[in-house]
């Protein structure tokens, strides 16, 4: 059992020396999360065990639905209106058609979580989260999540019953599937019509995670990218299963002398929702990742939390793809990917490992989990690099 009795004057200390640290070098990002464990340490320490379930149970899954339905009234958007000035629940009433008093009742309950700010009896005003929570981005992703996970929460508890409390590991049975009396994975799901709404979401989603410090920051680029080739219409990199290919654009941005095509390629529906105006430097090509690799000898084959989405079995197949298209000792995969610590896993890397196992029957890997997959289509991980400040790694992939 873990220690009862922390010593609080030892973790007020800790919080000191690293708040130190923190505030000399605010672009300290390692600091900065040093800083914000001990916090949360301390915070631990200081929080009645009973309080924590009765959070889990009162508190934790309100914040969501409550948050989704602010997005269906546009709330965020009104109280950030008329350059952020506080608005009387009457006020957000008119604005929003919504009756005044159940506003009041959500956004007291908003406050509380600090999604807003309280200014007065039944006046609110946007804080620094609601500007974020406004974002286009982060309403795509809530509304992402919201509408697929819930019904898979719902029900989690009988899928696994049913199952015999199984790993899930079967792509087209899993706890979405489930949930959403379908056969069909996830992401043949999306494709459908109907569920046009959810598809924008998830483009939105995974804009998401492309914000923040990016992997070839982190990184020796002259290492990767060294021995480049010569030839005409040689191939830089390949971003498969890129989305709207925010990774790939950012890296030429950054690196516009590196010489050599840069690719793009996501299935047909997602090359044809692109927007026209498209940086000329990276070609859009459609491509599905379950058939053979058509363009041979690139330097690098890029995936980003690609594989994170499918079972063993399905990231084999993605692997094996690429293998013929592969020069040996020049070219090389690159996964952007989460790496799970063996001990001490955070709350993001186990957290999406569960939205995975909800979702796809898939899951986030350890290094030796990442080794093993790996190896077992006879590639070689020759290095995984720390990206700071990230959950996510980036894993050097080689013909054996």
């Amino acid at each position: 059992m873990a220690n009862e009795n922390p010593d609080i004057s030892a973790l007020l200390k800790d919080i000191e020396v690293k708040g130190a640290s923190a505030t000399s070098n605010t672009s300290d990002e390692n600091a900065r999360k040093a800083l914000l464990e001990s916090a949360r340490s301390l915070v631990a320490a200081l929080d009645p065990p009973f309080e924590v379930v009765a959070k889990m149970n009162w508190v934790d899954p309100y914040k969501w639905s409550t948050t989704r339905v602010a997005y269906d009234l546009n709330l965020f958007d009104k109280l950030l209106a008329d350059n952020n000035a506080p608005k009387s629940c009457e006020k957000l009433s008119e604005m929003t058609g919504a009756d005044s008093k159940l506003l009041s009742r959500m956004l007291k309950f908003l406050a509380s979580c600090g999604f807003v700010a309280e200014t007065n009896v039944n006046e609110f005003a946007p804080n620094a989260i609601t500007a974020v929570l406004a974002t286009r981005i982060v309403t795509g992703m809530t509304k992402n999540c919201y509408d697929t996970l819930a019904p898979v929460i719902a029900t989690l508890p009988e899928f696994m019953s049913n199952t015999k409390y199984a790993n899930p590991t079967d792509k087209n049975n899993s706890p979405f599937n489930f949930a959403h009396k379908t056969s069909q994975h996830y992401f043949e799901w999306l494709a459908q019509p109907e569920n046009a709404d959810q598809l924008q979401a998830m483009k939105d989603h995974m804009e998401f995670k492309t914000l923040g410090k990016k992997w070839f920051q982190s990184v020796d680029i002259p290492v990767i990218f060294n021995n480049l080739s010569s030839e005409k219409d040689a191939t830089l990199m390949i971003d498969i299963g890129g989305s709207a290919g925010h990774d790939i654009i950012d890296f030429q941005k950054t690196f516009p002398e590196l010489p050599g095509r840069l690719i793009l390629q996501e299935l047909p529906s997602v090359i044809a929702s692109l927007p026209s105006i498209f940086p000329t430097q990276v070609e859009k090509v459609p491509h599905d990742m379950f058939t053979s690799q058509p363009v041979k000898g690139a330097k690098v084959y890029y995936l980003h939390m690609v594989l994170h989405d499918w079972p063993d079995e399905s990231c084999r197949n993605i692997l094996k793809n690429l293998i013929p298209a592969m020069k040996k000792g020049y070219s090389k995969i690159l996964l952007n990917e989460i790496v799970v610590p063996d001990t001490g896993a955070g709350w993001f890397a186990t957290g999406v490992d569960m939205l995975m196992m909800q979702c796809h029957a898939a899951q986030e890997r350890t290094e030796s989990d990442w080794r093993a997959l790996v190896e077992s289509v006879g590639l070689s991980l020759s290095k995984v690099w720390e990206c700071e400040g990230s959950a996510e790694g980036l894993l050097e992939i080689e013909l054996a």
